[in-house]
């Protein structure tokens, strides 16, 4: 296990590790664990609390604060029992045991997002992992990358384009992510490794020891042979459940400078992850099908609404080279930067067009590339609120919608009348349901 410079809330990897096995845990609630700690520790570096308020944060956990922070009732109890006691259930010490036996293993890993070693990228977006199980070379996740997703049941078409357009990628320096699920992430892997250039990055929906599909054993293997590796948010033993694998959609997008869609129906999987991207500020983009071609109609929904249309690698190139050469000095290229910029000048003035068309707006609302890209399909829409969510959060949800402007922190204690630690739940539960996003430090509804 790699270790931290300083455990957060007093909690080691192992206490981390251990609480994730407690009953009805799920990496969401140990997400709001650990930004907790993350932004109680931010503040107090930067001195943002005053003496009262520094007094109604719980620097180490407690009960009060685990259930503050929505835990139940016996998964608080558990991790009590654990911290005070050392104690886990039978199981879950036998779960915990097989973990350590696994990590001692070569090129096995569990990163803390305190981890030097954890994706920068990915600490920025919300509700980031708590923690990441990785197989194989932590080199792999330093490179520049590119989320490629699409299809199971692809045509022959988005098969091939997908394994051309990854394969001249990674010959540029892209590692490529993508889902390990057959048919276009498939393909993406294998176009990747056919370039024998840069590592290519699954992200699975289950445990690290069950790989899924079956079918795809030997793609694994060989991502794992030419220095990539296997990532998952999951503990090792979780299996296939259909509704673990759209939350991992957000770290395929989190992980990358952009995601590609080569080939999506309207109610394809992929479209959750060029939604993710947009809301993680990342650049969408999206191959073109034959125009009566269900697998292609969601890629040109998303053209329609402002993705980049790729005709081919410079589409791409021009939008992400400059960033991906910063993230990584052995980024090569033999195509010169002026058509980079060419294209993307191109690309701007069609996506401009496009948006103005199909949202009936004045070109000089879209012209600003930070606002056009986190609006691209979501204009004029806000993601309304779950029935489920508390009355605060909804009152919170509501101030930032009536204000029509970001507010930080306090002027959100200030206008709410909640206190602190009240109002950093709120914050995570409303960020969990994707109602609002943090963009350093100050919040918007979304």
């Amino acid at each position: 296990m790699t270790t931290s410079i300083q455990p957060l809330g007093g909690l080691t990897h192992e206490d981390w590790l251990s609480l994730s096995f407690l009953s009805s845990i799920g990496p969401s609630r140990l997400s709001r664990l650990f930004t907790y700690f993350s932004e109680l520790e931010a503040m107090q570096t930067e001195d943002l609390l005053s003496d009262c308020e520094a007094g109604a944060f719980p620097e180490e956990v407690n009960y009060e604060l685990l259930r503050q922070l929505k835990w139940p009732e016996v998964t608080a109890r558990e991790a009590m029992a654990y911290l005070h006691h050392g104690t886990l259930l039978d199981e879950q010490a036998a779960k915990k045991q097989q973990t350590l036996d696994w990590l001692a293993e070569e090129n096995h890993h569990l990163l803390l997002q305190s981890d030097a070693q954890y994706p920068s990228m990915l600490k920025q977006i919300s509700v980031a992992p708590a923690f990441l199980y990785v197989e194989g070379k932590l080199d792999a996740l330093a490179y520049p990358k590119l989320g490629i997703v699409g299809a199971r049941r692809c045509t022959g078409y988005g098969r091939e384009v997908t394994r051309q357009l990854a394969s001249q990628l990674a010959q540029h320096g892209i590692s490529i992510v993508s889902g390990g699920a057959r048919g276009i992430d498939t393909a993406a892997h294998q176009g990747a490794l056919s370039a024998q250039a840069s590592p290519t990055i699954a992200v699975m929906g289950t445990g690290l020891l069950v790989h899924y599909p079956v079918q795809n054993k030997a793609l694994f293997e060989e991502i794992l042979s030419q220095g990539g590796c296997l990532v998952s948010e999951y503990p090792l033993q979780t299996g296939v459940r259909p509704h673990l694998f759209p939350p991992r959609n957000r770290i395929i997008s989190g992980l990358s400078l952009g995601v590609l869609v080569t080939e999506a129906s309207l109610k394809s999987g992929s479209l959750i992850s060029a939604n993710y991207a947009l809301q993680q500020n990342r650049e969408v983009f999206a191959l073109p099908g034959r125009v009566k071609d269900a697998q292609a109609e969601g890629c040109h929904q998303l053209i329609r609404q402002g993705a980049v249309l790729v005709r081919h690698v410079e589409d791409i190139l021009g939008d992400i080279l400059p960033v991906a050469q910063s993230c990584h000095q052995g980024l090569t290229t033999n195509i010169q930067q002026r058509t980079f910029k060419s294209a993307k000048k191109e690309s701007d003035v069609s996506r401009e067009t496009l948006l103005k068309q199909a949202n009936k707006q004045p070109a000089q609302k879209v012209m600003d590339r930070d606002t056009s890209t986190l609006s691209l399909l979501k204009l004029d829409r806000i993601t309304p609120l779950p029935d489920h969510i508390s009355n605060q959060a909804r009152g919170v949800a509501e101030l930032l919608e009536k204000e029509s402007q970001a507010m930080d922190f306090d002027a959100l204690v200030r206008h709410s009348n909640l206190t602190a630690p009240a109002m950093m739940q709120v914050l995570m539960e409303l960020e969990l349901c994707q109602c609002i996003e943090n963009r350093h430090g100050v919040y918007i509804r979304s």
